[in-house]
């Protein structure tokens, strides 16, 4: 039947005893889980997962290591275990890339999958999609999903385990969700409720990260698991998924993702800084490109004093580089099928160079 549209939010629990549901959230969908994982990540969170899934009532087949990086060829490794097929579930335990790599490998295999983020860095632990790499780190493709996982545990004492950079690095991931969901959708045509919904949850990802981010941030240092932490964790990882899973495709993108997988065709990117990192750069391009200079304000402050990018100096590249293959895997990129106006690789360098005048400038008022 033509017109006919789902959207399946997320469900998630957020506290020190959120493990605790498993045994009523995983018991909808049968008796036996597989628990596959990243490396560090099952480090930080073996000690309260499995008594906890011996507590639910669950038969644990067993645990995999997911691989190194979120690439097709890991999702038919994990496939092919015996231990996956068997399972009535899966439950993925880590960071992004494994997160939706065992999405994918679910999703391929019609199993319900769930999942356990050790750190606070983005919305994968709860969206539709699958961002893939090739083998050698380069973006690859973005698979759409059937459906949203089947249910998000978020244990703060975890996220906690894992270096701070990752929670920064999440709180600018999740700040461009709304400059770009808001950006993508200002031409003016008429949205459908998804849309009009996901760009309204997008301000979620911007106004409260201004307000708690830094305070997050410190009372991570310390280790304490506060309000202001918690609540930045579920702006990063949420609220940007009741975007993602809401809009229309043509809402779910812009120039801050798309020019993070140009500069992943940088070596240098992918190793030495985090996906959260180089899109919240993306976002301050996306922002003056588009003239918004009172959110350009709000987010260059904040970038700076919480110690994310602001220029190129800070992602290891100068102003005199062309950056033309950046550009050119930039503008192949799906984040910008649908732009409110023309958007060309010369507008997108022209902003990058602006930026740079725009942060002279801003040391020469401070």
């Amino acid at each position: 039947m033509e017109g006919i549209k789902s959207i399946y939010l997320p469900q998630f629990t957020i506290g020190e005893h959120a493990f605790e549901q498993f045994g009523p959230e995983m018991g909808k969908f049968g008796k036996t889980v597989t628990v596959i994982h990243g490396e560090k990540a099952w480090m930080a969170s073996e000690k309260y997962v499995l008594p906890a899934l011996e507590n639910s009532g669950q038969k644990l087949l067993g645990t995999l290591f997911y691989g190194h990086d979120a690439t097709h060829e890991n999702v038919e490794r994990i496939m092919a275990d015996q231990r996956v097929k068997e399972a009535d579930m899966l439950l993925a335990v880590g960071g992004g890339k494994c997160i939706d790599t065992v999405k994918l490998a679910a999703d391929k295999l019609g199993k319900p999958v769930f999942t356990v983020p050790s750190i606070a860095s983005n919305c994968a632990p709860i969206t539709k999609i699958s961002i893939m790499y090739h083998e050698d780190g380069s973006f690859c493709d973005i698979p759409r999903l059937k459906y949203v996982p089947a249910h998000c545990f978020i244990d703060p004492r975890i996220v906690l385990a894992a270096p701070i950079r990752f929670l920064r690095a999440g709180i600018g991931d999740a700040m461009a969700k709304h400059i770009e969901s808001a950006w993508s959708a200002k031409a003016g045509e008429t949205l459908d409720y998804g849309s009009e919904l996901g760009i309204m949850a997008g301000r979620m990802c911007f106004l409260p990260l201004l307000r708690d981010g830094r305070q997050a941030l410190e009372d991570a240092e310390k280790g304490t698991v506060s309000g202001a932490l918690e609540n930045a964790i579920l702006n990063i990882v949420i609220s940007p998924g009741i975007v993602s899973v809401s809009v229309h495709p043509d809402y779910n993108g812009g120039v801050a993702h798309a020019l993070f997988y140009g500069l992943t065709s940088r070596k240098h990117i992918e190793k030495n800084h985090l996906h959260g990192e180089v899109v919240s750069y993306g976002t301050l391009v996306n922002l003056l490109l588009d003239k918004d200079y009172e959110n350009l304000r709000l987010a260059y402050g904040f970038n700076e004093s919480v110690g994310l990018p602001v220029c190129l100096t800070d992602l290891e590249l100068t102003r005199e580089d062309g950056l033309t293959d950046v550009l050119q895997v930039t503008m192949a990129n799906q984040e910008l099928i649908h732009t409110p106006y023309a958007v060309t690789s010369e507008i997108i360098y022209q902003a990058i160079q602006d930026l740079e005048e725009y942060g002279k400038r801003q040391k020469q008022t401070n």
